[in-house]
């Protein structure tokens, strides 16, 4: 029998259709002939291997034994019961899949091999790495300018509330390389003097206190941005959604909204940083300078006592437990406020939410490394992690 029937009109006639086999309700047309799902079942099975079916003990006359279930009593004459109502293997209709149906076309959908045009043995394999040249960044000198600060002991930033408060206003409207590493190198110098004021870090080894200084300037970064923008919205110098930093002898405002990011180098935090988002806390909580000490070495050495191990871990720890006396020793004996939970409790917040900041930055550096998306590389890369 012909393949002419389309599997659509067969399959919706199948409600008044009989099986030319076995007269059941059928199913469609299978092998060319409509029958129900068991005899092409059987018929697939049966004509695959026919020298299993035993020949007929009655000599091919029970083909007309059918019990009441539709049922053969002998296989035999149920196979040629097919053969006579025109069931064949070359009748078989290769478009009755549903899924295939959907692709009305001659052409099959490639395959990953097609894609790709390579086998599917060596899709996994990794590739050659393809040599892209990259700018390198150059910090040994500002490494040699931190650690004559150690050396020195330069003047730090002592007074963060009341310094660069009457400078001029300058705005940044681009944020590429070479804005991006001028900020970063002032950042990382001002927080290196910053701490040469803390008698206990000064006492550790040379060494040592870079490595940390590696870890621990963009948090200090972060917070000393935090806490000078607060401080300009409180003078009204800038409005909502500008972040101020003050540098040098000037206010730098970005509006984070609006400014243009350099994406080849650094991966863009500005918009979605909590930074800009936490002003509002900073005025309310308004710290004092004891205060903003604690909250930046608080910071400070809890991220670097998480990020390394040993005895940097050990002295961070260390540092993080007199920090706590000595606040709680400013607050009860200077400021008479032994119930100071509510402002320690604002000041923890914050940095924590910070921190969560920070993780956000990890990930997305992570990703990046992953595809190779930057087109520059550094000397020292502890020292431009999570930033």
């Amino acid at each position: 029998m012909p393949n002419s029937d389309s599997p659509s009109s067969s399959q919706d006639e199948s409600g008044d259709l009989t099986c030319s086999v076995c007269d059941q309700p059928a199913k469609g047309k299978h092998f060319g002939a409509i029958a129900c799902r068991a005899c092409a079942a059987f018929y697939r099975r049966a004509d695959a291997c026919k020298t299993n079916v035993k020949a007929c003990k009655k000599g091919g006359k029970c083909q007309s034994l059918v019990n009441n279930n539709g049922w053969f009593d002998c296989k035999y004459c149920r196979l040629q019961k097919c053969y006579q109502v025109g069931m064949n293997t070359t009748n078989f209709q290769f478009d009755r899949d549903p899924i295939s149906t959907k692709f009305k076309g001659s052409e099959v959908p490639k395959s990953m091999e097609c894609f790709l045009g390579r086998p599917h043995c060596v899709i996994f394999v990794k590739p050659e790495k393809v040599q892209v040249k990259k700018d390198l960044i150059d910090c040994n000198d500002l490494m040699k300018k931190a650690t004559k600060i150690f050396v020195e002991l330069a003047e730090a930033l002592q007074n963060m509330e009341k310094s660069h408060t009457s400078g001029p206003v300058k705005l940044v409207t681009k944020y590429g390389k070479e804005e991006v590493l001028s900020f970063f190198e002032q950042d990382f110098l001002k927080a290196t003097s910053w701490f040469s004021y803390y008698n206990e870090f000064t006492e550790l080894e040379t060494e040592t206190k870079l490595e940390m200084m590696q870890a621990m300037w963009h948090v200090w970064s972060r917070l000393y941005k935090l806490a000078t923008a607060a401080n300009g919205k409180r003078r009204k110098v800038c409005e909502d959604q500008l972040l101020l930093i003050s540098h040098e002898s000037e206010y730098t405002v970005m509006d984070l909204t609006k400014i243009e990011f350099d994406y080849s180098c650094f991966i863009d935090n500005t918009e979605n940083s909590f930074l800009y988002k936490l002003v509002d806390y900073m005025v309310d909580l308004k710290p004092s300078d004891a205060e903003l000490s604690f909250m930046i070495c608080q910071a400070c050495f809890h991220y670097a006592g998480q990020r390394f191990s040993g005895k940097i871990a050990e002295t961070c720890e260390k540092f993080e437990k007199k920090l706590a006396d000595d606040l709680h020793d400013f607050y009860v004996d200077e400021w008479r406020m032994p119930n100071y939970s509510g402002r320690l409790s604002l000041m923890l917040r914050i940095n924590n939410w910070i921190k969560e900041d920070i993780w956000k930055c990890r990930q997305k550096q992570e990703i990046a490394d992953l595809f190779d998306v930057y087109c520059i590389e550094y000397s020292h890369p502890e020292i431009f992690k999570d930033i």
